[in-house]
Formats: structure tokens, sequence, C-alpha cells
């Protein structure tokens, strides 16, 4: 029995022999920082081989990370790390000027350091030609700019040309530059904004505005490396012949400490049926200079493009605090209770946009007043209807706050006409054509008329929101309180 188990135990040990000895390579692979970053570039090469850019720039991003975090920064896999995220960014996201400082950072580290062959193509060739000639259009970028690690500085000191080119010219906006994606009507357009690395803020908004409309939308942007923010203008804001666009970076407050573009002089970006001619930064130049150009005609008093009248209908019903006489021949008198419209009102508006946050408009007030009883008179005969509407005008002004899809309002305005106010006796009951019924009659308060309210729009399309508000109204000489609360759809053209 013991040299049974004996045997057994001899060949366990040998079916695992090759087991352990392929295990030691692999675990000596895994201890070797070099080799796990070497790993990583063969995942984003894959990613790179699928047009998958996005994968391939966090795949690499990690890499040059570890590459900062293990000591491995000027290692000839670091450099190798850089030339495949210049690939990434030139032929991924469109962006030459960056790809070459990149190829720049690689260069630094090991002079002597190619193209990878498997990804060389004319325009990358050129770019890397560039780049090694010293032609980058510019310093090698700070973190803040590429969104990577840069090299220790005492690694950096054996670099003189990488060292004098540390940092790039920031403007005075707090933002170094920011490009934008292809630019094709009906397409989404990505906008990433690369900010200084000293500027303090909460969160990067991006707001645009398409064409036909009055006010911004906005959004936040998100972090896509140290110190770069990328969001997207979504393809409905794009259907138009262009669409307009601002950044800001924002306090805790929500109170803006940089910006690029503002909201009364944005950036402009014109859209065609097709994408924008040339690629890379000849494309984005070319918006950018469109948009310069249509900033200074803002600025010299041309009108832009975009909504200016507002029309909205909504309904509702309310309720309020009323005193005085009532309206038929009933002789009776309110001191004052809290009664309803019953039915309620139709609520009409035209507007004009003073101001992406400020609209001037005109609102009616249909009331469709229910309940009341007819009156006959025992000594006549004759019958007395109360009314069934009441009509009210008011002259108004909304202030709009925030840039995203839902945006909440305050509103205030004056006007005339009449509020009316549904009151029953209980202890009446000879109404009606029988003279059989409880007596339900009207209480209407005005001319003059004042309200003060707020709500929200929540827009669904450059075009068309939806509308909820509540407001208060006061009467006088025939005295009300009256609150409505109403909802419907509003429309800007």
């Amino acid at each position: 029995m013991s040299a049974h188990r004996t045997l057994v135990l001899v060949g366990i040990v040998v079916a695992l022999c090759p087991g352990v000895a392929a295990a030691g390579p692999r675990l000596a692979e895994a201890q070797d920082p070099a080799a796990k970053v070497t790993q990583m570039n063969r995942e984003a090469l894959a990613a790179i081989d699928k047009r998958e850019f996005e994968k391939a720039r966090e795949l690499l991003k990690k890499a040059l990370d570890f590459c900062q975090s293990s000591g491995l920064a000027q290692h000839p896999i670091a450099a190798r790390t850089h030339v495949h995220m210049g690939v990434v960014i030139i032929e991924g996201f469109k962006n030459r000027e960056l790809g070459m400082k990149q190829f720049a950072e690689a260069l630094a580290i090991e002079p002597g350091i190619a193209l990878t062959p498997s990804l060389a193509t004319p325009e990358l060739n050129e770019a890397f030609d560039d780049a090694k000639a010293g032609g980058t259009g510019g310093p090698v970028p700070s973190s803040a700019e590429t969104g990577l690690p840069p090299a220790p500085r005492e690694a950096r000191d054996d670099h003189p040309a990488a060292e004098s080119a540390a940092k790039p010219a920031i403007s005075s906006t707090g933002f170094a530059y920011h490009t934008v994606s292809a630019v094709k009507q009906g397409n989404a357009i990505r906008v990433t904004v690369n900010v200084d690395e000293n500027l303090k803020f909460h969160k990067i908004v991006l707001a645009y505005r398409p064409q036909g409309t009055s006010e911004f939308l906005g959004r936040q942007m998100d972090p896509v490396g140290a110190g770069a923010y990328s969001a997207e203008i979504p393809d409905r804001a794009t259907t138009g012949s262009s669409v307009a666009y601002y950044m800001e970076a924002q306090d805790d407050d929500g109170q803006p400490v940089a910006n690029r573009g503002t909201e009364e002089r944005p950036l402009v970006i014109q859209l065609g049926g097709s994408e924008a001619r040339g690629s890379g930064d000849h494309a984005r130049a070319t918006v950018e200079k469109r948009a310069e150009e249509k900033t200074s005609a803002h600025e010299e008093g041309e009108e832009e493009d975009g909504a200016k009248w507002f029309a909205s209908l909504q309904i509702g019903s309310g309720a309020g605090y009323t005193s005085g006489t009532t309206e038929l021949n009933l002789n009776g008198s309110v001191p004052g209770t809290l009664s309803g419209a019953l039915i309620g009102q139709v609520v009409p508006e035209v507007g004009y946009w003073l101001h992406p946050d400020l609209l001037i408009s005109g609102q009616g007030r249909i009331q469709i007043v229910s309940g009341p009883t007819e009156y006959v008179d025992p000594n006549t005969g004759h019958t007395y209807n109360d009314a069934a509407w009441a009509f009210a005008l008011f002259a108004k002004a909304t202030w709009l706050f925030g840039s995203d899809d839902f945006r909440p309002f305050l509103s205030a305005g004056v006007g005339g006409g009449q509020i009316r106010h549904v009151i029953t006796y209980s202890a009446l009951n000879d109404c009606g054509a029988a003279r059989n019924q409880k007596c339900v009659d009207t209480v209407a308060a005005g001319p003059a008329l004042a309200e003060g309210g707020g709500g929200f729009f929540y827009h669904l399309n450059s075009t068309l929101s939806l509308m909820l508000s509540s407001n208060v109204e006061l009467a006088a000489p025939k005295f009300t309180v009256n609150v409505d609360v109403d909802a419907g759809l509003a429309f800007n053209f």
C-alpha cells in the first residue's frame, strides 16, 4: 500500500512539472514592469487595427502612467509608447500638432527611435519626420495639455530640447487651446479643450445653440486626461447650416473663472452637407477662422442667426381667495372665501427673445367658468345667466436660468381683465329653471391685474419644449389672490 502511494505521488509530480516550468517565465514576465508595458502596447495596437482609437488611447495612457510610477519614464518602452500615442492622436483624433508632440517626447527619450513599421502611412511618416526635425509647431506640451504624465524633471535635464519646450503658451482665458472633431451636418461634433494646469475650477461646461433657437443648451465636459476635457454637441443640434458654442470653467458656486467664447460672442461652426474640407488641424483651423469672422461680425452689431420669436400654449386650473358682490341677481355679498375655477383656463403666449435668458411677451388668460346656476326672478319671471368666460391680458418678462435642457425660470407681469371665482350658497336652493337647485354664483375681480410666477422649460429639441408654470395673480379694486398651475408646449422660431 505504501509503495502504491509512492508511485501515485511520483506520477503527480511528473505531471505538474511542465506546468511549473511554463509558469516560471510567465511569473517572471508578470513581475517585469517593462513586460507589462509591452503587453499594454500590444493590446493598444490590436485596438488600433480595429479602429478603436478611444480604447487604444486609454491603454496607452495607462501604460505611460505605469512608466511614470515604476521608474520607466526614460526607458525605450516609454519612447515606443509615446510613438503609439502619437499615431492614435493623429489617426484617431485628427490632431497632427499634438501627435507630433508625442513623437517629440519619444525622440527626446530615444533619439534613434523610428515609427513602428506596421503603423506607417505617408501622413504619419511626414509628421514623424517633422517632429524629428524639430518642427512640432510649438513646444512639447505640459501634462495639462497632453493629458499624459510628464517625464521627471531630472530626467528631462538630459534632453535640453524637450526641457526648453516644457510648457505651451497658455491663453489669458485659462484654456491652452481646443479642437473639434470632423464637422458634418447632422452629425455629433466632439469638442475637446485643454486647461491651464494652474486654473482652479469645479467643472467645465460646453454650451451650444443650434441654428433657429435663441438659447444655449449645455452639458458638463468629461475629463479625458489630466487637463483635457471633452463633450459632444449632439447631432440634433447640427441639422442647420451652423451651430454656435462656447466653453466655460466654473467654480463651486457656478461662477465663470475661464472661458473660450462667451454667450454674447460665441464661436460658430459653419455646417455643410459634407465633411469640412481638409483634415486634422487644417479642418479645425477653417472652423476657428469662421468662428472668428462670425464673432467680429457680432461685435460690429450684425445679428446672428437664431430663434427670436416664442409662442406657447398651456392649459390649467386655479383657485384663490376672493371677496365682493356676486354677479347674478342675488344681491349676495361675499366677505372672503376660498374658491376654485372648476374647469380652468387656456393660456396662450407670444414673445420675443431680447437675450437667450430674457423673454418679453404678451400672455392671455381665457378662463372657462363652469358651475353657476341660472336664476329666475319670481316677480318678473326673467331668467339671469352668469358669465361663462373671463378674459385677461398680461405684459410679461421672463428670466431663464441654467444652460442645460432643463431650464427653470421666473416671470412677472401686469395687465388688465377679469378673474372669476365660483361661489356656492348652501342656504339658497331656489335656483335653476325649476327653482329647486342649490344656487351657485360668481364673483368677478379686476380690472387691474398683476402676476408673478415661475416654472421650467424642458427642451425636447431645438424648437419644441415642454413647459410647466405656476402664477399668482392679484386683482384690484375688486380684490382676489388667485393661484394658477398650467402646463403645455412652447415653440422657438
